[in-house]
Order: C-alpha cells, then sequence, then structure tokens
C-alpha cells in the first residue's frame, strides 16, 4: 500500500490543471455575456445636415467707368537724324551736345568753319553787281537803238524778227537773266553760310552723337539722333474686341480716350496720356491692335518741382485707358462669377438662387453686370462644393457698405465722377 500512495497524488494534480482552466473560461464566458445583455443600447437617429455658412455681398447699382488695360513701351514722338548740308571743319561744338544732353529748340548745337563760304558770299555779291551793271547799260542801248529803227523805218513795213533784233530785245532778255541768275547764287551762297551754324530744330535729347570737335563734316553726314522732350508716345497692345470702348481721334478736333501710364518699381509712378491713333496693322505675335498714346512733357522740364522718375525710351509701362461710363450696373469681384455667367444669390428665405446675369462688362478683378439684380440682394462670394438650387445656406450679414471693396491701382474699373 505504502507503494501506491504516490501514483495517486500524481494523477490528482494532472486533473488540477485541466479542470481550473475550464473553470476559468466558463466563468469569464458567463461574464461576457453577462455584460452584453445588461449594456445600454445606442439609438439610431436621422442625419442633420447643417446649412453651410457663407460670406455675402449687398447689391448696389451705380455708375462705372470702364477701363481697359494694356501693356505698351515707350517711344519717341519726334525724332529724327541730323545731318549736315555742307561740308567742313567743325570749329566749335555745344558742351550740351553729348549723349544724354539736352538742348532747347534753336539753340546752336554746332559751328563749321565758315571762311569759304564768306569768300563765296563776296563773289555772288560782286557778280550781282556786275550783272546790274550790264542790264543798266543794256536799258540805255535799249533807248538809242529804238529812235534809230523809229528814223529808218517811219514808211517801210517792219518785221517782226527785224524789230526785235534791232531793238536788241534778245540782249536785255539775257542781261535780265544773267542779273536773275547771280543773285540766285548769292542766295546760295548766303544759305550755305548760314548752314554753317547747326541749330536744334526742336527741344530734344541726343540720342546718339558722330561727331566732335575737329571732325571733318560732308554734305549729308550724320551728326546726331535726336529726340524731341516735348512729348514722348507709348505704343500700347490691347485685345481686338476691346477697341470699341477706346475713343481713337479720325480727325478735326475729336479727342482720343484719355490714359494712365503707370512705371517704375512695382508701377508706383503716373503719369497722364490721350489716345492719338490706331495703327494700321495687329503686331504679329499675339495678333492684337496697337494705339499710340501721347504723353507730354516726359521729363518734367516744364514742372521742375516734380519727382517722379523721367519716362524713358523704350521702358515697358503698364496703361489703364479709360472707357465709356455704363450707368445702372452692379461692380461685382470676378470671384463671385460662377461657370462665367451666373452669379449666386442668397435669398429671403436662406436659400440658394442660381441666377444668370447680362455682363456688361469683364475686367481682370470685376466685373459689371445689369438688369438681373435688385438693390440690396446678397451676392454669395464664397464657393460650395455641391450647389444645388434652392440649398439652404447660412449668410454672414455684411456691414451696410459698398458692394465691392475700392479698388486699388490693380483694379480695371474705377467709380464715375
Amino acid at each position: 500500500m505504502k507503494e501506491q500512495k504516490p501514483a495517486n497524488i500524481l494523477t490528482g494534480r494532472k486533473s488540477l490543471k485541466i479542470v481550473l482552466p475550464l473553470a476559468v473560461l466558463i466563468v469569464a464566458v458567463v461574464v461576457a455575456l453577462y455584460l452584453a445583455s445588461t449594456a445600454p443600447k445606442a439609438r439610431r437617429t436621422p442625419p442633420v445636415r447643417e446649412a453651410p455658412l457663407v460670406e455675402v455681398l449687398t447689391v448696389r447699382h451705380s455708375s462705372e467707368r470702364v477701363t481697359v488695360p494694356a501693356m505698351g513701351s515707350v517711344i519717341p514722338a519726334r525724332e529724327i537724324m541730323l545731318k549736315s548740308q555742307i561740308a567742313g571743319d567743325v570749329v566749335k561744338i555745344n558742351p550740351r551736345f553729348t549723349e544724354g544732353g539736352r538742348l532747347k529748340a534753336g539753340e546752336e548745337i554746332l559751328r563749321i568753319d565758315d571762311r569759304d563760304y564768306r569768300l563765296a558770299v563776296a563773289e555772288q555779291r560782286s557778280a550781282v553787281v556786275n550783272a546790274e551793271y550790264a542790264l543798266k547799260l543794256e536799258m540805255g542801248r535799249q533807248d538809242v537803238a529804238k529812235r534809230e529803227w523809229e528814223l529808218l523805218n517811219k514808211a517801210s513795213p517792219q518785221k517782226s524778227l527785224d524789230s526785235e533784233l534791232a531793238l536788241r530785245k534778245p540782249h536785255l532778255e539775257k542781261a535780265q537773266a544773267d542779273l536773275e541768275a547771280v543773285r540766285a547764287a548769292l542766295q546760295k551762297a548766303e544759305l550755305d553760310l548760314t548752314r554753317t551754324v547747326v541749330r536744334a530744330p526742336f527741344s530734344c535729347i541726343v540720342r546718339t552723337k558722330n561727331v566732335d570737335l575737329g571732325s571733318r563734316a560732308s554734305s549729308q553726314d550724320q551728326l546726331a539722333e535726336l529726340v524731341g522732350t516735348d512729348q514722348y508716345q507709348v505704343r500700347a497692345s490691347v485685345p481686338v474686341d476691346r477697341l470699341k470702348w477706346i475713343s481713337i481721334p479720325s480727325g478735326g478736333n475729336d479727342q482720343g480716350s484719355k490714359a494712365h501710364i503707370l512705371y517704375g518699381n512695382a508701377s508706383g509712378y503716373e503719369r497722364k496720356g490721350t489716345v492719338v491713333r490706331l495703327l494700321s496693322d495687329l503686331e504679329e505675335e499675339g495678333r492684337m491692335a496697337r494705339i499710340l498714346i501721347a504723353v507730354d512733357d516726359p521729363l518734367d522740364l516744364k514742372s521742375p518741382e516734380n519727382t517722379r522718375p523721367p519716362l524713358l525710351i523704350g521702358e515697358y509701362v503698364r496703361v489703364e485707358i479709360e472707357g465709356p461710363v455704363l450707368d445702372g450696373v452692379v461692380a461685382l469681384p470676378r470671384s463671385a462669377l460662377r461657370d462665367g455667367r451666373s452669379v449666386w444669390v442668397a435669398g429671403d428665405d436662406d436659400t440658394l438662387d442660381m441666377r444668370t446675369v447680362d455682363i456688361a462688362w469683364r475686367g481682370e478683378t470685376t466685373v459689371l453686370v445689369r438688369n438681373d439684380l435688385r438693390d440690396g440682394e446678397w451676392i454669395i462670394t464664397t464657393g460650395l462644393s455641391a450647389p444645388v438650387q434652392g440649398m439652404k445656406v447660412r449668410v454672414n450679414e455684411p456691414a451696410d457698405g459698398p458692394s465691392v471693396t475700392t479698388p486699388d491701382k490693380k483694379e480695371k474699373h474705377v467709380p464715375a465722377k
């Protein structure tokens, strides 16, 4: 019996290792089932769809001026190649006659050695005196020949050819022609003498200079390139369909559209201009129309108190051309335009109204709408992911003010004055 006792103990321990885990598992399952059956259950409710919050602008009808934007470059309004009409050595030169130098109208630019031309004038004056002397002698001979002819041919018929020769009419005509010729030669010599002094034909700035003191100037040699300073022009490119908004003079007293020339760093400076001409051809790149805008006193020579920088030839500038005034329109930012031809209106019952509008003008940042909106209506400016006609919206009411913020210089329309 003492030998069987250890085997019973070993069997009991193995049974406990199997029964205890099963008991724990059964208890855990019972507890889990109890908790699942007694836990609170969530109630199902339909989802609540919240109306989107939108920003709006208040519709205000007003009179707005159309402004056509363009880009252009500055070119001379008057430019000449100054040439010498006579030959000679340059003996005097204006100290301001240098590249970038400014000259007034009629101011002396340079002087050519005039000694040969003074001698030519003296010679021609002597020739005129001789021709006048010869003419007076011939007129005296005319009187003598006339009396002799009358005495010799009182009773006989007179032939016209014989009469002319006897009365020395050809001699008189030659003497008169010789006098006219030498007088013309004298005028030519005096004109050449005046041409030894070269003067500025108009107020100008020297663009290029080709002669200096001591240079030999020949007839038709190019002395310099001069650019007028009274006026510059801006050659601007605009789309062909925008020409109907621009007033272009056709002659007479027609007045072209006014323009604002913006230039300098970030276009911080402005000058006034006037449209003067439409060029006859389109530009090769872009197929846009080209117009010329006149800018008076581009260097502020008549207004030296101005501190703005001058316009420079070749400078690239922005242009805003004033068009007509449109009455009874609503100015809206382009961001408020949907699909290029409609707007979203917030109705009195806070519903979305998708409305097609008549667009009178499209600017870069602003559109002008007419006839389709009422004062006081709200235009939605907030984007919606899935807009549907009649959907509910929540309006963030704007403060009482204009429908569009005051435009800065980049705005392409300005309120009419």
